[in-house]
């Protein structure tokens, strides 16, 4: 396979889950001989959520300038999110030049333009259809998606005639929701296969070898690990104290803000992607609303519980959960106590490296025609 490919998705951002599913992306390519690099496309309206208070300002926001001043003043939100991923973004190989539209892009000649996965074909994400992540731009020899996920979106008449015909010019076309096969699959004439995430393409093992044990910890901490995307509700936070009681472990919340709820024993601040991982594999049990949260805890065989979603995207956990056999990890919003720290991993496992040779063997078959 040629050198000459490039790969688009969301790489910049302040989440553990994006730069470690690019990350993945790039290595699962590798894996079957095909080196890519990240066509370093920024969606515009990906970035907001992501603006300084200088860019605020600038734009004419000022009110929201001098909130997010206040907050990387008093939690030191801007110090701890470049602790935890300027040096990562650094180490994704990308294009010196950064586009952001598909006009920008038209002279570029690949051999493979690769799209996915994370939720690039999500509107609500992108400001709208993004033609750049349909790969409507440049020459190529093969148009790929790989596990490009629209999280829980359902495309409306107009997006779906709009998308139709965009997929005219994939070659090969995958997805990582069951719920993403019956959206795309009646737009296009080509089969739409379903593609494990990439975090999930890389075993257990090369996890461990990739994970950083953070500054200060012996490697034999007892914990419960929490990763939550939202702020949750009393209630919720309550069953969390009461199981750290009952189990005798103490809740540490992996954030990057200093602010701290009351239940909490500990902060994790700052920590990188690879010290992400490290946290997760050696947690006694794991409380996420995160996708990427459930994903590493189940490839790395942890106790876990998955709540739902305050943002939407349900549909993608759900689809993993259901895949691997623990759809009983998902906390009903009556309940009354968190799933037991006992989990018998053996049919997930199984499952698991089934679904990850199938998919492996699909990228190889697609890249290769």
């Amino acid at each position: 396979m040629s050198n000459n490919n490039y790969l688009l998705t969301f790489h910049m951002t302040w989440s553990y889950g994006a730069c470690l599913q690019a990350f993945a992306t790039l290595e699962a390519l590798k894996n079957v001989g095909c080196k890519a690099e990240i066509l370093n496309f920024i969606n515009p309206y990906e970035r907001k959520g992501n603006e300084t208070p200088f860019q605020l300002i600038k734009d004419g926001d000022f009110k929201a300038g001098l909130i997010a001043a206040a907050k990387n003043i008093i939690f030191q939100r801007a110090k701890l999110h470049a602790r935890a991923f300027k040096k990562f973004h650094s180490r994704l190989p990308r294009t010196e030049r950064v586009y952001t539209s598909c006009a920008q892009m038209a002279d570029i000649e690949a051999d493979a333009l690769i799209v996915g996965s994370d939720q690039v074909w999500n509107p609500f994400i992108t400001g709208g259809i993004e033609p750049a992540f349909f790969l409507q731009f440049g020459k190529a020899t093969r148009r790929l998606s790989l596990a490009s996920s629209l999280g829980s979106h359902i495309y409306n008449e107009i997006e779906q005639q709009e998308i139709r015909e965009y997929l005219t010019k994939f070659d090969a076309i995958s997805v990582r929701e069951a719920h993403a096969v019956e959206q795309i699959a009646p737009l296009t004439e080509k089969p739409v296969f379903r593609c494990l995430d990439p975090t999930l393409l890389l075993d257990r093992e090369y996890w461990r070898a990739f994970s950083q044990k953070p500054e200060g910890f012996k490697g034999n901490e007892r914990y419960i690990l929490v990763f939550n995307l939202a702020s949750r509700t009393d209630k919720e936070m309550e069953l969390w104290k009461r199981f750290s009681i009952d189990s005798g472990l103490p809740l540490w919340r992996l954030s990057n803000n200093t602010f701290k709820d009351k239940v909490f024993d500990r902060l994790l601040l700052g920590m990188t992607p690879e010290e992400f991982v490290w946290l997760i594999d050696h947690a006694q049990y794991v409380i996420t609303d995160s996708f990427h949260g459930t994903a590493f805890s189940v490839n790395m065989g942890k106790p876990f519980v998955a709540m739902e979603p305050i943002r939407g995207n349900r549909a993608r956990i759900v689809d993993l959960l259901n895949l691997v056999g623990m759809d009983n990890r998902m906390l009903a919003e009556s309940a009354c106590e968190l799933p037991s720290i006992d989990l018998d991993y053996s049919y997930a496992e199984s499952a698991l490296c089934e679904e990850r040779s199938r998919c492996m063997a699909w990228i190889k078959g697609a890249l290769n025609d």
